[in-house]
């Protein structure tokens, strides 16, 4: 893992050392363009939560619907959202942070002892910018969430999700080592940014279908409203709310 980060890293230190030198070594536009070629790349495998340049990430379930739910654990959404499923008798992934699991380690263990699966979501969630950090600290966010997790539960994730989705080009050999697949989604409603509930519940209705991985919330006001109107709709739909076998990637 150690060198599939570091050939990475001097990969893009090389583009932008050899771009730099053309631009001051009179083929000024070429480097300017080798520049250009070196963020494009490097942006459109990051702002995309479904691309697969740097690595494989899993878009689909199959069948009926996979509920994951990003950013708890929380004391007031985490015992709601289990009481919900519970009475749908469904199962959700919940992509937990690792600062707050060791916060709420009784949470944790509450989730894993009803049978939901913990997702490893990084250990701070640093949502402005882990699309663009580097090797090392890639590298930490991903294992000290990893290692807490498996610490309180006795198991380690198998599924990891970035913050917001942004994962960077040293994501997948962290993945890679820690046996993790990477998660995206094909359905979502925004409700971590706006807590208009009509129009989340708009959103997802319109693109969630047979198959879809649905991206949801802890820790927001409609926290609860979205996940009752998701496990409705999967009953009106005839969906299975279910947590698909890890390593078939779609």
């Amino acid at each position: 893992m150690i060198w599939s980060l570091l050939w990475r890293w001097l990969l893009i230190l090389v583009v932008f050392a050899g771009g730099t030198v053309l631009a001051f070594g009179g083929n000024f536009w070429m480097g300017v363009s080798l520049h250009i070629f070196l963020v494009g790349y490097l942006l459109s495998g990051t702002l995309n939560p479904s691309s697969r340049l740097f690595g494989k990430v899993r878009t689909r379930c199959g069948s009926g619907i996979w509920l994951t739910l990003d950013d708890g654990p929380d004391p007031d959404d985490t015992p709601m959202v289990l009481d919900l499923l519970d009475r749908y008798g469904a199962k959700a992934t919940f992509f937990v942070i690792g600062q707050k699991a060791e916060k709420y380690p009784d949470l944790i263990r509450e989730i894993h002892r009803r049978g939901h699966q913990l997702g490893n979501h990084s250990w701070s969630h640093p949502r402005a910018f882990f699309w663009c950090l580097g090797p090392i600290r890639t590298y930490r966010e991903i294992v000290k969430c990893q290692r807490t997790i498996e610490r309180i539960t006795g198991a380690a994730p198998t599924v990891f999700r970035a913050p917001v989705g942004h994962y960077n080009v040293f994501v997948h050999p962290v993945l890679k080592r820690e046996k993790l697949e990477l998660i995206g989604w094909s359905s979502r409603g925004f409700d971590g940014v706006g807590a208009d509930f009509e129009s989340v519940r708009e959103r997802i209705r319109a693109s969630a279908n047979d198959g879809s991985i649905v991206l949801a919330h802890e820790a927001t006001p409609i926290a609860g409203k979205v996940v009752t109107d998701i496990l409705d709709l999967a009953q009106e739909r005839g969906w299975t709310c279910s947590i698909p076998a890890h390593g078939s990637l779609q």
